[in-house]
């Protein structure tokens, strides 16, 4: 059998592939990497991967791997595998044997053929909407373990599936690039409908995602969310898992932290404050949303002229499962899914501390509203409640910020003075206790300079002729417990 898998790329904007190298496949597992001399010796070569600079000579995986990450990205994961084993049995299952019949429409720019000469794999792949129905019956077939015939098999040719754990397929629609992702047999929730509410949600929280809709069929529904890794004239744009990212800065994957994955978008991207940021919402929202399904796969980055680009975020959604956990290191608690934890390492987003605040405050506003927004994305009430039971936005709110009260009064701002604990904040507000058993509604905004601001601090504010005089946080005042001037 053949033990030589031929590497193809598209060049950034071109719609033909070129060829950049090999994979050896050393003792039916391991497989060594090297560069053809024509892409070394061409204008718009780049590595495909920090791991692999440009250079003659063979590249092993690290010790453990049986391919370079950067591959692995591109190739089938569980689903793609299982169709794969279903439709063509394939005698081999090694690395470069997935590889190969994954398929011309797999995510990113890479290409796979047996050939160093022709770019030989299977065209016109692409499904199109109305072949859903049919795709539904095809992942169904796969999910059963039942037969599969010949109109069945037709559906499952390669690349026509994506990687992941769940069934999904690829499409074009009205000029454009999607992955249909289907119903699972024993799902207990209309996961394709909460997933969209989610990517609405998150979008409307500042995080960069995918457009996505529903379609429904058969009563049920299938979620369809637009590529990020194709522009509209198809051209291809390279991919790399954070993994692959954090495997080439030589990082320890079984302990990886948010905080490494915004390292390397420091290091690599051309926007390293930007998308800092956006990891540091991704990871709020992640924690606040109950996605615990959060490791360094589902998160990536797209080649931009040599650099790496963060992708849009995907796969967000509440997981159900209540584990208490993320996937990836949160801050100084460790995996511990709490805003405090998240905040705990805001220095390595490049925020301070009072942005990384600010940017958890907008973000618990537009959250603590989730259940309109699913109601108005398609989700069912049944489905509202049964994500009620584990999505964590209102009890972090009420520990991280206090829960506030029913009725509030505001401050005399003509020649008032007020001391007491802080009870609960929000975005424009901060509520005090103070003297007669009244709660206090102080405007945030003239506040905002205190620095150690949070829920159970001794607060001294004092107004004179509408204006903020003086404030302070743990001071004491003469007139503690009292409040003066009313």
């Amino acid at each position: 059998m053949k033990t030589e898998l031929h590497i193809w790329i598209y060049p950034p904007g071109e719609l033909a592939p070129q060829h950049c190298g090999a994979l050896d496949l050393i003792g039916g597992r391991r497989c060594l990497f090297s560069y053809a001399e024509s892409w070394l010796s061409d204008r718009r070569a780049f590595p495909l991967s920090p791991d692999l600079p440009l250079r003659s000579g063979a590249f092993e995986p690290e010790k453990g791997l049986d391919l370079h990450p950067i591959f692995e990205d591109a190739g089938p994961d569980r689903w793609g595998r299982r169709v794969i084993d279903t439709a063509f049995r394939p005698e081999r299952k090694s690395p470069i044997d997935y590889l190969a019949l994954a398929g011309e429409d797999r995510i990113g720019a890479l290409g796979f053929s047996w050939s160093a000469e022709n770019y030989e794999t299977p065209k016109d792949q692409a499904f199109y909407a109305a072949d859903l129905e049919a795709l539904v019956s095809a992942a169904h077939a796969i999910e059963a373990h039942l037969p599969i015939d010949e109109r069945l098999r037709r559906l499952l040719q390669p690349g026509r599936s994506v990687g992941g754990a769940r069934p999904k397929a690829i499409i074009q629609d009205e000029g454009r690039y999607w992955i249909a992702k289907f119903p699972a047999e024993g799902d207990e929730v209309d996961v394709s409908a909460v997933e969209h509410a989610s990517l609405r949600l998150a979008q409307a929280c500042g995080i960069e995602v995918p457009d996505s809709r529903l379609v429904a069929l058969r009563g049920k529904s299938v979620l369809i969310v637009e590529r990020f890794d194709r522009d509209r004239s198809g051209a291809r744009r390279h991919f790399a898992s954070a993994k692959t990212l954090l495997v080439a800065e030589g990082h320890d994957i079984e302990n990886v932290a948010y905080g490494d994955v915004a390292e390397v978008a420091r290091r690599f991207s051309p926007d390293p404050r930007v998308d800092s940021r956006q990891l540091f919402r991704r990871m709020v929202f992640n924690v606040l949303m109950e996605n615990t399904d959060d490791h360094e796969k589902n998160h990536a980055f797209l080649n931009d002229n040599g650099k790496w680009k963060l992708s849009p975020a995907y796969d967000l959604q509440p997981q159900l499962q209540g584990i208490g956990y993320q996937q990836l290191i949160v801050g100084a608690q460790a995996h511990e899914p709490s805003i405090e934890n998240a905040l705990s390492h805001a220095g390595r987003f490049m925020l301070t501390s009072a942005e990384a605040n600010a940017e958890v405050e907008h973000m618990l506003v537009v959250l603590s509203r989730w259940p309109e927004a699913f109601r108005q994305a398609g989700v069912s009430e049944r489905d509202i409640d049964a994500c009620q039971r584990f999505v964590l936005v209102d009890r972090q709110l009420d520990a991280a910020y206090g829960k506030a009260p029913d009725a509030a009064v505001p401050p005399n701002t003509a020649h008032g003075q007020y001391d007491g604990r802080i009870i609960a904040l929000r975005r424009d507000t901060v509520f005090q206790t103070s003297g007669g058993g009244e709660t206090v509604a102080h405007p945030r905004a003239p506040l905002t300079k205190l620095a150690d601001l949070k829920v159970g601090a001794e607060l001294h504010v004092s107004y004179r002729d509408g204006q903020l005089h003086d404030a302070s946080v743990g001071r004491p005042a003469k007139t503690r417990g009292r409040r003066r001037g009313r």
